[in-house]
């Protein structure tokens, strides 16, 4: 059922659309391509370096970042089927994940010119970037539970979030690379957001599994699955009255 509310989702979004989707491909590729060119300037960067290191990253933090934000309103978004329709509320936050994943694929077109420009792409790494992208989706499932029972509760906490996630892409290696900070280079591995991205751009980028990165994910994507399950267990009776 979620599968099929998620491709709604993205039919009704692009109904009447002549690309459909791939106006998010089109205007996400003229952005990476614009900002790959300017800041391989300003950080003094060889670009055929550089747009790769771009390209990867901003493609999974846009996914991650838009999939929590749409996962604050989950349940507010579908409040009039969760009074009216008994469902487990699992089925609207993976339907919130499932959009993001589709249209992460779209966009993943992107990442085969790319991957063929770095030249380090190997069969393993591709397997293990998509294995990356599917423990991100699972992970986000865990994170959505738990944000849509408290955004439901409190709702000041989507604002939060919101702003939490500008302030975080700026203090991620994203449009900056860990080597800028050569000194203080070592404060990127408590970034766990450096962590998730590293799962799917290091095999694409390197060739290489980053076994320390899928550590630190496994371990916070376990303590998510665990207050999820205890949340869901404790309060998801009450959030259709929170609706």
């Amino acid at each position: 059922m979620w599968g099929l509310l998620g491709l709604h989702d993205i039919k009704q979004r692009y109904r009447r659309s002549s690309l459909g989707p791939f106006w998010l491909t089109l205007s996400m590729a003229i952005m990476i391509g614009t900002m790959g060119m300017l800041y391989a300037r300003l950080f003094g960067q060889n670009v055929s370096e550089y747009l790769p290191f771009l390209a990867v990253g901003l493609l999974v933090w846009t996914f991650m970042s838009t999939a929590v934000n749409e996962l604050c309103l989950s349940f507010i978004a579908a409040d009039t089927i969760v009074k009216q329709i008994k469902l487990p509320l699992t089925v609207h936050v993976a339907r919130v994940v499932w959009r993001n994943v589709l249209i992460l694929a779209h966009n993943a077109v992107i990442l085969v010119p790319i991957a063929l420009w770095s030249g380090k792409a190997t069969p393993l790494g591709i397997v293990t970037a998509l294995v990356g992208v599917f423990f991100l989706a699972v992970t986000c499932l865990f994170l959505g539970l738990i944000l849509g029972i408290l955004c439901a509760r409190f709702r000041d906490i989507p604002q939060i979030i919101a702003s939490l996630t500008q302030i975080v892409f700026f203090l991620t290696p994203i449009l900056w690379k860990p080597e800028v900070i050569a000194d203080r280079i070592w404060l990127v591995g408590f970034n766990p957001i450096f962590h998730y991205i590293e799962l799917v751009r290091a095999p694409i980028l390197q060739g290489h599994v980053p076994v320390q990165s899928w550590i630190i994910c496994a371990a916070i994507s376990l303590g998510l699955a665990l207050v999820a399950t205890l949340l869901l267990a404790r309060f998801g009776r009450r959030v259709a009255y929170w609706l």
